[in-house]
């Protein structure tokens, strides 16, 4: 139970670095904006169940593609080709802004502590 408070702990302040940073709230906003994006399109045009047009987006962007689902249109195709093309891009810079963010974090410990 302890190490689930530390876990909490530094998480919180790896947050609060992040959120610092204008980028970051931007990025933040365009990931969700994306995933938005992608379900509402996967549910009307794809026919998809909002939680399965939701986790079609995610599993896409997440380039993990289980094939369990995919899209039957045409429609859906091109805009799936476009959708990744941008989203992969989106994550990819919020990963390396959370990468920054543990860097950071990490070296103001080891400077507090030294």
């Amino acid at each position: 139970m302890i190490s689930f408070w530390v876990l909490f702990r530094n998480m919180w302040h790896i947050l609060r670095i992040l959120f610092k940073q204008e980028e970051q709230k931007a990025l933040t906003v365009a990931a969700a904006l994306i995933f938005m994006v992608g379900t509402f399109f996967y549910h009307n045009v794809e026919k998809m169940s909002y939680l399965d047009a939701l986790y079609f987006s995610v599993m896409t962007l997440a380039t993990v593609g289980y094939g369990d689902l995919y899209p039957q249109t045409n429609l859906g195709k091109l805009f799936s080709i476009f959708y990744v093309l941008i989203g992969v891009g989106i994550i990819t810079a919020l990963i390396v802004n959370i990468n920054h963010a543990l860097t950071q974090y990490h070296r103001e410990k080891r400077s507090g502590q030294g």
